[in-house]
Formats: C-alpha cells, sequence, structure tokens
C-alpha cells in the first residue's frame, strides 16, 4: 500500500458518517423544533434563526469513537432588543433546562453544554448585525464570529486544492489528538492550514505532501517547547517516509505511522 493509499484511507474513516451522522441529525432537528416552541411560548424576545456553525458544519470534526471531545457548535440568534449577553445566555439555559430536564446540561461561559449519549452540543446566544452573527464573548460583552467566511474560505481552498483539504485537516486533528495530547486548538489548526491554501498553494493529490506542508503551518502558532519538539518530530517522520517510499516502502510507512497511526 502507498503512504497516499494508507493516508486516504485513514482520512475517509475520520469522517462522521452512516449511524453516528444520522443520530446526530436527528437530534438537531429534535433540539431546534424544541427550541422553537420553548421561545413561541416562553420567552418575549423572537428566535429568528437555529445556526449549525464551527468543524461539524465544516466537517472537519473528528467522530466520537476517535475523539470524545468532538461536539456540534450551535448559535441560537434571536432579535436584538438590547439586553446584556448574560441575559441572552440565561434565556439559552432556561431553554435548554426546560426541554432536556434529564439531560446533563452545564454552563461553560459563553455557552451552555448539552451532554448527550452520542454527541455534546456547545449551544450560545448569537444576534445578527447586518450579514454578520455576535456572539457572547467570555467576559461580559458580544464578539463577531467569523463562521460564514471560515465557511467559504476552507470551501474555497479544498476545492482549489483537489479536495484535499478537509482530509489532512482531520489527519492533523488526528495526530493532535493521539500524538500531541491535543496541544493545538483544533480551529486554530484549521485556520493555519486554510489561510496557507487560500493562495491555491495546490500540490495536485498528493496526500502525504499536503500532510507534511499542513503540520509545517502549525511552526507560526505558540506553543511550549516540548510541544515545538513533538511537532519538529512529527514534520521529520513524514519527511522522511516521502524520501524513503521509493526504495524502502516498508520503512516508510513505519515512520508515517509514528504520526498518523492506525484506527
Amino acid at each position: 500500500m502507498s503512504l497516499n493509499t494508507y493516508l486516504d484511507n485513514t482520512a475517509s474513516n475520520l469522517i462522521i458518517k452512516g449511524d453516528e451522522k444520522d443520530a446526530i441529525a436527528k437530534s438537531l432537528d429534535v433540539f431546534k423544533s424544541r427550541m422553537e416552541n420553548y421561545f413561541f411560548w416562553n420567552e418575549t424576545v423572537n428566535l429568528k434563526e437555529i445556526k449549525v456553525f464551527g468543524s461539524y458544519a465544516r466537517d472537519t470534526d473528528l467522530p466520537q469513537a476517535i475523539d470524545s471531545g468532538t461536539d456540534v457548535d450551535i448559535m441560537l440568534v434571536m432579535d436584538d432588543d438590547g439586553a446584556t449577553p448574560q441575559t441572552y445566555l440565561d434565556r439559552v439555559r432556561r431553554a435548554v433546562e426546560a426541554k432536556y430536564s434529564t439531560s446533563d446540561i452545564k454552563q461553560s461561559s459563553p455557552t451552555i453544554v448539552l451532554q448527550m449519549n452520542h454527541i455534546k452540543f456547545e449551544i450560545t446566544p448569537a444576534i445578527q448585525s447586518y450579514s454578520q452573527y455576535k456572539i457572547k464573548d467570555q467576559w461580559s460583552g458580544w464578539m463577531y464570529t467569523n463562521c460564514l467566511t471560515d465557511f467559504v474560505n476552507l470551501k474555497t481552498a479544498n476545492t482549489n486544492n483537489y479536495c484535499k483539504i478537509k482530509p489532512v485537516i482531520r489527519l492533523v486533528k488526528y495526530w493532535n489528538k493521539t500524538r500531541n495530547g491535543r496541544g493545538f486548538a483544533s480551529y486554530q489548526i484549521e485556520k493555519n492550514i486554510v489561510d496557507y491554501y487560500q493562495s491555491n498553494r495546490h500540490q495536485e493529490y498528493d496526500t502525504k505532501r499536503y500532510l507534511l506542508t499542513a503540520l509545517q503551518c502549525l511552526r507560526s502558532l505558540p506553543i511550549y517547547e516540548f510541544q515545538r519538539k513533538t511537532l519538529e518530530s512529527a514534520i521529520s517522520n513524514v519527511q522522511e517516509a516521502i524520501n524513503d517510499e521509493e526504495q524502502f516502502p516498508t520503512s516508510a510507512m513505519s515512520e508515517l505511522k509514528k504520526v498518523i497511526g492506525e484506527l
């Protein structure tokens, strides 16, 4: 098996799909229905939209079997009635507690976390400002979210690079989870890789080179020295695998699996 085939197969198995995807979709449908019902009957503010965003919406989340921290980010977009962000968060909390009274619910500012058996929802209040969304920040104010821009940028980078960017993001997140102790924030991994490939620096269908470049993109992030050593080791392993593949394919695969282990 070639390095690219191994990476492509692994990336394919890192997609949330099948029964897991169906279960999440059903839970989202139920959640939306319950929130609409609650706000209609119990809150004076109008619930304008329920929007799924984040890595789940962009298809770069990992399956729960790989990463138990996987979640779905949801915005409850309400009319702007001048209330404080904390008041908006309290409205979200009341709605979730009313409709999921037997579930595990906690506030993790600036979100309400709803933990279910098969998935975790992180729910944040939002208001709309023209074509952009504002969500509660970690303190007491609003901040703009770049969810629409992030979605478009990823789509553009992925399309311009033979649909390799999403799979490689999942591979790097998998490495970060299994080999790097989640040393990098998931969002920052994605943003750095997408920002690099926005200028269409494509490498055709060579997944292993996309992986190498994606890991190199993380060098600019602020990290501790021990994390930098882990990153540099991964970069070195992938580079060695690429160099050895033609003459020493078994050795090359062994080097690659030090970074992207078997599922």
